[in-house]
């Protein structure tokens, strides 16, 4: 499927120039995906601050973004997504709109070939990720799936892939 953003690009890339910089334009851009409730998103700050303490790398969220297509964020996440070098996404639970958007990235293979997932071990999180969509041929453990007990954990992993 062929999504069009007719000229939903030239408005993207001027926000994001307005957001950050021109200059950012050349690191490595890090879509940073997860669950945006108040008790998720403070571990998806802390990777932004791992992400961005690394030499080049620029971590950003979809809602930094507020005047890209704000009339359909499906179209707001390719956009997002296509214009990113790599995608991060953080599995804490399985409620949410995180899962809208682990679910366009399991459907289209430029975008899990390009993303990282890091899921909270023993999260309760349902069959179909489980048993489907954290396993080959989308992703492989250690390589691109990755298990984190805890914070520390995370950071470490974080720190080994992007240093």
């Amino acid at each position: 499927m062929q999504i069009s953003h007719d000229t939903a690009w030239d408005d993207f890339l001027e926000e994001f120039t307005s957001i950050f910089s021109v200059y950012d334009l050349n690191k490595h851009k890090i879509f940073i995906c997860g669950s945006y409730s108040e008790d998720t998103f403070i571990t998806l700050q802390e990777v932004q601050k791992i992400v961005n303490s690394i030499e080049n790398n620029l971590g950003f969220f979809e809602k930094d973004f507020r005047r890209t297509h704000l009339e359909n964020l499906i179209l707001k996440f390719d956009l997002i997504a296509k214009f990113s070098n790599e995608i991060i996404m953080i599995i804490e639970h399985d409620k949410g709109g995180h899962m809208i958007e682990m679910g366009i990235i399991l459907s289209f293979r430029e975008f899990y070939e390009k993303t990282k997932i890091f899921v909270l071990k023993d999260a309760e999180i349902t069959e179909v990720l489980k048993r489907g969509g954290l396993l080959t041929p989308f992703f492989r453990e250690e390589h691109s799936l990755f298990y984190f007990e805890d914070l520390e954990r995370l950071r470490v992993y974080l720190k080994q892939l992007y240093t």
